[in-house]
């Protein structure tokens, strides 16, 4: 291919040539996302549970929905607290009340 005679013929075949590179290459990927799906995982179920025991009987569901209340509950403190205090503001505890 000569750059002084490129002609559209050219021009059409080296965009199918680099749209087959990128399809095959795109191809390739997803057998390796794919292959991904038999690789060994380490199991969850194996590990020894530390947390602390709960205080509260509450289930897994619930307990979710109250790490989430209190971060959000630190973020808006952090966020209120930082409009009055100029410095770093640090969270030191989280009490509900009500």
């Amino acid at each position: 291919m000569d750059l002084t005679n490129f002609t559209l013929m050219d021009g059409v075949e080296l965009s199918i040539f680099a749209m087959l590179v990128v399809f095959i290459i795109l191809v390739i990927l997803q057998f390796i996302v794919y292959a991904f799906k038999f690789l060994p995982r380490e199991l969850k179920e194996q590990a020894p549970d530390v947390r602390p025991p709960h205080h509260r009987h509450q289930t897994e569901k619930e307990n979710d929905g109250d790490e989430e209340d209190e971060m959000v509950a630190m973020l808006t403190a952090s966020a209120l607290a930082k409009e009055e205090i100029k410095g770093n503001v640090r969270i030191k505890s989280i009490k509900r009340i009500g």
